[in-house]
């Protein structure tokens, strides 16, 4: 094995990865309380944020309110009761938040177990220099920080499959049965968070192509499994019918018939014009939503460490990981959204960041000696100051969205609106009529159709004066136009 692709073992202060996680941590924090304005933005996010309401009041759903069909909400169930489409594990931590009333720290801070499972799983076989770069390939990727400064899912998803990761790498080495029991109870927590996350990470195990590791995995993730069925059971009549089914009739009801299609299909990977959100999704992955050159490093470190037979273990998984998403992704869907355009590979930053800790070590040798250490030096100074700019670019783009969103309970206010009820008049009403899960609030929002007049609204909800909501103009700070039509 060339000396120069050996892992790094010279000593590194573990303050330094350290300190980088601190940081990286008050980034998320700081980027959702004031970038994101603590706001869950797309509808997914409310969905998460409405059952972690429910959860810190103690209840698994609320009454189904009057009126319903007035009240329809994105990813969010009105029959037979008020909950979330999505499974539980995302909420549930959220609810924490709400309880101590910082629902908005939960994500950093998952954000940060994940940077610390990160660093035991390279550290331990590559030393603390590389751990300290794989940290920062994956806290640093514009897509990591942004999701860890959101309320969407899949923060909370690669937290519980970092701690599984690293728990991983240390049984290929080390043994003991209990890492992997406790590993697979870690994917248990991520499949009743991401269940597709959790299952292909599960089958990237096979990769060690031994029985032994994969079936401790399993023990130790069924009673999750089982956690879930109960909870579909509980929520939506069937243990094995999830939020995705149960919600369908209400998403086509909103959307129309032709929002039915599978989110999940081999025809996905020949669809033409799928084949080009793909392809656009593979794009932004690699160049606006990862520390630039992520892949190559992580070629590199795939190359560089093909003759340690002490790391072959990890090498694999991380290589399964990357693999098994990349694929997964053509029989996908893959139609724009309110996140991020790559989200879905948020998970195979865990294998790419651990490949391209030793693959920035061989970088930086080939760049030194090809270019000289000063060109050397500044090359790496712009690799990490670009994903710091291609995250203000997706700010730059975010804000006018914030601005409009979250604009309408502030116009409410601002209008001096403190009883009735706002009718929303909007391209997509069911983004903006958010009422909470108890739907108790002295101002109601009505998502009603285009059709529905204001002398309805005002028979379905007497007593209360009735007002319109005009959208604003997208990427204008003019506010909602709203007027009183009926008493």
């Amino acid at each position: 094995m060339d000396p120069s692709l050996t892992p790094h073992r010279s000593p590194y202060a573990p303050w330094r990865t350290l300190a980088l996680i601190g940081v990286l941590g008050a980034v998320y924090a700081t980027f959702a309380r004031l970038a994101l304005h603590a706001f869950p933005f797309s509808g997914d996010e409310y969905s998460y944020f409405l059952q972690a309401e429910l959860f810190a009041r103690g209840v698994l759903h609320a009454p189904t309110p009057a009126h319903p069909e007035l009240l329809r909400v994105d990813h969010v169930l009105m029959f037979p009761w008020v909950c979330s489409k999505y499974p539980p594990g995302t909420s549930a931590l959220l609810a924490i938040g709400v309880r101590l009333g910082v629902p908005w720290l939960v994500t950093p801070l998952e954000g940060i177990v994940a940077l610390v499972a990160m660093r035991a799983a390279v550290r331990r076989l590559l030393g603390e220099r590389d751990a300290f770069v794989a940290v920062a390939v994956l806290g640093g990727a514009p897509l990591f920080v942004f999701q860890a400064a959101s309320f969407y899912s899949h923060t909370a998803a690669v937290m519980w499959l970092a701690i599984a990761f690293a728990l991983a790498v240390a049984w290929t080495t080390e043994g003991g049965a209990w890492r992997m029991v406790v590993a697979g109870a870690a994917i248990g927590c991520a499949f009743v968070t991401r269940p597709l996350d959790a299952v292909l990470f599960g089958l990237a195990l096979i990769s060690l192509r031994a029985w032994r590791p994969v079936v401790l995995a399993a023990a130790g993730a069924v009673p999750f499994v089982a956690l879930l069925l109960a909870y579909q059971a509980a929520q939506f009549g069937s243990p094995l019918t999830d939020g995705y089914a149960a919600y369908q009739p209400e998403f086509s009801a909103i959307y129309g018939a032709s929002t039915a299609r599978p989110a999940f299909s081999p025809f996905n990977a020949v669809d033409p014009p799928q084949i080009w959100h793909h392809l656009d999704i593979i794009r932004s992955f690699l160049v606006d939503w990862t520390v630039p050159g992520t892949v190559l490093l992580s070629l590199l470190g795939w190359a560089a460490l093909r003759d340690d037979a002490r790391v072959s273990g990890a090498r694999k998984i991380a290589g399964a990981v990357v693999a098994i998403f990349a694929v997964t992704l053509w029989v996908t869907i893959g139609d724009t959204d309110d996140g991020a355009r790559p989200r879905y590979l948020t998970t195979t930053l865990l294998g790419l960041a651990w490949l391209a800790a030793p693959g920035w070590r061989r970088a930086c040798d080939l760049a030194t000696s090809s270019l000289g250490p000063k060109v050397a030096r500044v090359v790496g100074v712009v690799v990490w100051v670009l994903p710091v700019v291609q995250l203000g670019a997706f700010v730059v783009g975010r804000m006018p969205q914030i601005w409009v969103r979250e604009g309408l309970a502030e116009g409410v206010a601002h209008a001096g609106i403190d009883r009735g009820v706002v009718v929303v008049r909007a391209k997509y009403p069911t983004r903006y009529a958010r009422n909470g899960p108890f739907f108790d609030r002295p101002v109601l929002y009505v998502s009603a159709p285009p059709s529905t007049s204001a002398d309805e609204v005002a028979g379905a909800f007497p007593g209360r004066d009735v007002y319109e909501a005009h959208e604003a103009p997208l990427g204008t700070q003019d506010g909602w136009h709203i007027d009183r039509v009926a008493r």
